[in-house]
């Protein structure tokens, strides 16, 4: 059941992590000064994804997956998807309130990652190898 619950909760990571690299795509590309150099930075930063960054990402979360899927690495899985949903949360909640037309309806898309969170720090918890890294007095 818990391998189970580890995908569970990095299908809910997903939705949070593409719109916080979206909105950081799509900010550096805004920052430039005309339309030609807005052009400019997306087809550098597509350049820059379509070999590299899609295929280390996709290894990434396949070696995430996979990685919660054994009890012993379960822990090390569930303390990076938590580190993740969180870093991509607090982007996103960065990016909203940071405009002028601000309201509560976006934050409710920040829940799944929330979730994720949770259950990512549920795994770290539950599941740390105490015995195995304690320090013992002599």
């Amino acid at each position: 059941m818990r391998p189970v619950l580890h995908i569970l909760s990095m299908g809910l990571l997903l939705p949070g992590m593409i719109l916080a690299g979206a909105f950081t795509i799509l900010g550096n590309a805004i920052a430039a000064p005309s339309l030609l150099d807005f052009f400019g930075a997306l087809l550098e930063m597509a350049v820059w994804l379509i070999p590299w960054g899609l295929l280390g990402v996709c290894a990434a979360f396949l070696l995430l997956a996979l990685g919660g899927l054994t009890a012993r690495f379960r822990w090390l899985a569930g303390l990076c998807v938590a580190m993740l949903a969180i870093g991509s949360s607090t982007l996103l909640l960065i990016q909203t309130i940071a405009h002028d037309n601000f309201s509560l309806d976006p934050l409710f898309f920040l829940v799944p990652a929330i979730v994720s969170a949770a259950i990512g720090v549920w795994f770290t918890v539950s599941e740390w190898p105490l015995g195995k890294f304690a320090v013992r007095a002599a």
